[in-house]
């Protein structure tokens, strides 16, 4: 589970730097190690929870997963390339599900790791302005469909950099959710004084959601370091995790009121969200009720919607869905409404204050990203909620609270101004 992590946030971190030099060496397939060790977990998280854990919410999504390939198949007219393709968008999820009861941060090891991961992705797009690197422009061909590597913001041809990824959204996702995972461990000293590097890196990116959500974590750390004590910091942090919920219903509360609305008059930087509230949120919807009508009640299948439909013979209907939890809601239908319904139940039950503010972070960040492609990105969506799935329903028929990560790693974190103690600390998790 932690290797397959790294290894997939190193291979979406660096994109560019790594299909660049494995080209070079003529070693391409070791792309897709990561992919072949999600496709295990796949295995080990379906075999816990049906037969281990008998999580009825666990044994719900498998099944509605491998439901939701067959309509795929049906809806997309897939072949057997296009269906591989399907799974690997799917699979890295299921690794972070994984972790229920586990953090990644939990070996002194792994968060040194992340930091240089953190350190070479702030670097990246810095240097970025002054650098033109050899992997700039490069194209990737995969199933037939060529995608290049670094590209011109649409609006205003405004140049996207994007770092040692070679993608400015994945270089930014990167730069925000790695030190959301690691700055609780950090002294406030450090993180203080990292925020104007972050700050000049995501803003080099020109992701403005990224720079939002950085925004609103270094203000919940500040307000987290005013209220001093841990149990205080864990219900600000839990509070605002379920209020971020709200967030789902800000596209349909949107597209309601500003449908056919030209935003763009009012300022160019609303081009984007115009084009979300008036296109990408819609089209989709509309395409599926024309074509495939009970789609909208049981998905339209794995893939449709995100990068994988490009690679099918609806192709030509694929319109990119800005918006994590509609695109998956499009893919699996109703089930997918269970499960973040479940979500916003499980939130109560979540001690790890990591986790906490992660939740905000994503809710906020995936309202107008997809976070389909990269991997790393579907990856965190899985580990963040893995909670969830964390109980054994064969021994007990309610859930009890989880165990605080934190407290069970000895970790004084800087949430209650612990200082870098974290970074110290090496010992294991009780068992």
């Amino acid at each position: 589970m932690v290797i397959a992590f790294l290894l997939f946030a190193t291979r979406d971190g660096l994109t560019g730097a790594v299909r660049y030099f494995l080209s070079l060496v003529h070693l391409d397939m070791l792309w897709f190690v990561p992919d072949l060790m999600a496709f295990a977990l796949v295995v080990v998280f379906a075999y816990q929870q049906i037969f281990v854990k008998r999580n009825p919410i666990g044994i719900m999504f498998v099944f509605a997963f491998i439901f939701s390939l067959g309509v795929s198949v049906y809806f997309m007219k897939s072949d057997v390339l296009a269906f591989v393709s399907t799974i690997k968008s799917f699979t890295p999820m299921f690794i972070g599900f994984c972790f229920y009861n586990r953090s990644i941060t939990e070996r002194r090891w792994v968060r040194w790791f992340l930091i240089a991961l953190l350190a070479a992705s702030i670097v990246g797009l810095i240097l970025n302005r002054f650098v033109e690197y050899p992997w700039a422009g490069q194209t990737i061909t995969a199933f037939g469909v060529e995608k290049q590597a670094s590209k011109l913001w649409w609006q205003g041809g405004e140049v996207r950099y994007g770092g040692f990824a070679g993608d400015s959204t994945m270089a930014a996702y990167m730069v925000v959710f790695i030190y959301a995972l690691l700055s609780p461990y950090m002294s406030l000293a450090v993180n203080v004084a990292l925020w104007p590097f972050m700050g000049w890196a995501i803003q080099t990116s020109t992701s403005k959601t990224a720079l939002g959500i950085f925004v609103i974590y270094v203000m919940m750390f500040i307000f987290a370091r005013l209220l001093k004590y841990p149990e205080r910091i864990k219900t600000f942090l839990r509070r605002t995790a379920l209020w971020s919920f709200l967030a789902l219903l800000l596209p349909p509360v949107l597209m309601l009121a500003l449908s056919g609305v030209s935003l763009e008059d009012l300022s160019p930087t609303l081009m984007s969200m115009a084009d979300r509230i008036n296109n990408t949120w819609q089209q989709p919807f509309e395409t599926v009720a024309e074509l495939f009508p009970v789609g909208l009640v049981l998905g339209c299948g794995i893939g449709c919607f995100a990068y994988p439909m490009q690679y099918t013979p609806m192709a030509d209907y694929h319109v990119p869905l800005d918006n994590f939890y509609m695109t998956t809601f499009i893919m699996m239908g109703f089930p997918f409404l269970v499960t973040v319904l479940y979500q916003i139940y499980s939130v109560r039950y979540i001690k790890d204050p990591v986790r906490l503010s992660l939740i905000t972070l994503f809710n906020l960040y995936s309202i107008t990203v997809q976070c389909y492609g990269p991997s790393f990105a579907t990856l965190m969506y899985g580990y963040i909620f893995s909670e969830m799935f964390g109980m054994a329903w064969r021994l007990e028929r309610r859930i009890q609270p989880m165990p605080t990560i934190a407290s069970s790693l000895g970790v004084a974190t800087s949430w209650s101004g612990g200082g870098d103690v974290g970074l110290k600390a090496g010992r294991q998790p009780a068992r």
